[in-house]
C-alpha cells in the first residue's frame, strides 16, 4: 500500500483509523524507514529548491518551507498514490483490460520527445516565432 493508506481506506470510518498509516511491515523491518528517509528527504530538497535556489521569500524560512513541504506530500499521497501508480503502470504498458493495446513505453517515449525539442530550442537561442 505504500507509506500512508489511501483515501479510500480511511473515509468510511474517518474517525476510527488514523489518517498516517506506516507502510507494511510484510517487505523488511526497514522498508518504513526508508520509506519516511524518501518522504523526509524530498520534502527537504522541495524546501531547499524553493527557498535557498529560486530565492523565494516563504514565510517561515527554510524550516517552515520543509514542514509545508512534507505536509502537502504527506496529504497528496495518501490520496493519490493509488490512482498516480494506475496511471504510470498504464504509461509503461498501456493496456484496455486484458488486451495490449502497444508495448511501447510511453513515459519513455514522452520524455525522450521532450528533451529532444528541448535541445532543438536550446540550439536554436530559444528564440520565438514571429507569425
Amino acid at each position: 500500500m505504500g507509506i500512508l493508506a489511501s483515501f479510500y481506506d480511511f473515509l468510511p470510518s474517518f474517525g476510527t483509523q488514523p489518517f498516517l498509516v506506516l507502510a507494511a511491515f510484510s517487505v523488511g523491518w526497514w522498508t518504513p524507514f526508508t520509506n519516511a528517509l524518501f518522504v523526509i528527504g524530498i520534502s527537504g530538497g522541495l524546501a531547499w529548491y524553493f527557498y535557498f535556489y529560486k530565492r523565494k521569500d516563504l514565510l517561515g524560512g527554510f524550516w517552515v518551507a520543509f514542514l509545508v513541504a512534507l505536509l502537502g506530500s504527506l496529504i497528496i499521497l495518501s490520496i493519490f498514490q493509488d490512482i498516480i501508480r494506475d496511471v504510470v503502470f498504464w504509461l509503461i504498458s498501456p493496456k484496455v483490460g486484458i488486451y495490449q493495446l502497444s508495448n511501447v513505453n510511453l513515459i519513455a517515449v514522452l520524455i525522450g520527445g521532450y528533451f529532444a525539442l528541448y535541445i532543438m530550442n536550446r540550439i536554436n537561442h530559444n528564440k520565438e516565432r514571429r507569425d
